[in-house]
């Protein structure tokens, strides 16, 4: 953790004239009410979610449907993160937790603990579940990370691993419940590559385009018919009764910031297929097997200094302009 912090003080400055610094001007805090009602909660917080997303895998593909003169095509193109890995993502997500509590405690407040938060009638028969891991069953195609040493709950939890809470939030409920505390949810995201797909039937092609976008972001991702996101956002929740809540919700600006700096290796990547007419031999047409679309096709390369170094540098300066709107607003 130490070690981490320590890296990233000193390769921030040797790459300072690359990076974009995040500032309030990339935040906003629409979405609230009673903010200042934040100010009648006691200095006690209970910290509900604290969960960063890395997108390690992203996959698309096309098609053309061709006919009498040519051969329908199909284009897939799967591309996966080399450079970073598991012990990366939870050493980054270590690394904010500590600066996130230390922040808050430095300002006087005390830091409830699950078993506090078990007090909660809210949390009668949910699951407590311990940090320090890593999931990839929660959004596919990112590898979701929790802090070591930190406890949370979840309502339910399904038989691959994806983690449920309630249908509606309780954090107003549970915050009256430990005396007004203000509960917190946390959620970081870093998606890096955009893919776009063409084809055309008539001229008898398909592609499939990526392009490295590192950024911090939102985690979207679909499971059937089921969309799942997790935006990279702060909340902060009080209620000292009915028609005394307070939501702060810092997020975004344009819902992304791009991380300018040189993380990864190559920018682009393309897959392109023509069709080919009926009378070249059978064995000369571009085909996938169903086995071969799960497998990765295309490499995304990054740094992994860089990489910890970028992520836990954005994600530290939003924190910090987070924790910036929400003192202007609980302090008194």
């Amino acid at each position: 953790m130490k070690n981490l912090l320590t890296l990233v003080c000193l390769a921030w400055c040797a790459t300072a004239a690359l990076a974009q610094t995040l500032t309030a001007d990339n935040v906003t805090n629409n979405g609230g009410y009673g903010e200042k009602n934040l100010r009648k909660a006691p200095r006690k917080v209970y910290i509900a979610s604290f969960r960063t997303y890395f997108q390690v895998l992203a996959s698309a593909e096309a098609s053309s449907i061709g006919g009498s003169f040519k051969n329908n095509t199909k284009t897939s193109m799967v591309v996966g993160l080399k450079g970073a890995d598991s012990p990366d993502f939870i050493e980054v997500t270590n690394a904010l937790y500590k600066k996130f509590t230390d922040a808050l405690k430095e300002k006087g407040f005390e830091i409830l603990t699950t078993d506090d938060a078990a007090k909660s009638e809210q949390y009668k028969d949910w699951i407590r579940k311990e940090g320090g891991e890593v999931s990839y069953a929660q959004i596919p195609g990112y590898v979701s990370a929790t802090p070591t040493g930190y406890s949370y709950f979840v309502k339910k939890e399904t038989k691959e691993g994806r983690e449920k809470g309630a249908f509606l939030d309780k954090s107003t409920k549970i915050s009256r419940d430990l005396d007004g505390a203000i509960i917190i949810d946390v959620t970081f995201a870093f998606p890096f590559v955009d893919m776009k797909t063409a084809s055309s039937n008539l001229a008898g092609f398909s592609s499939v385009k990526a392009k490295i976008d590192f950024e911090l972001g939102a985690a979207y991702g679909q499971d059937g018919a089921i969309p799942l996101g997790a935006p990279t956002q702060l909340k902060f929740v009080s209620s000292e009764g009915m028609g005394k809540d307070a939501i702060l919700l810092v997020k975004l600006k344009g819902d992304s910031f791009d991380i300018e700096t040189p993380v990864f290796k190559d920018k682009k990547f393309k897959e392109f297929n023509a069709a080919m007419t009926d009378y070249r031999p059978e064995y000369s047409r571009l085909f996938w097997k169903e086995e071969q679309q799960v497998k990765v096709s295309h490499h995304a390369e990054c740094d992994n200094t860089l990489y910890k170094q970028e992520t836990l540098r954005v994600a530290s300066e939003f924190m910090d302009e987070a924790l910036k709107i929400f003192y202007s607003n609980a302090l008194r």
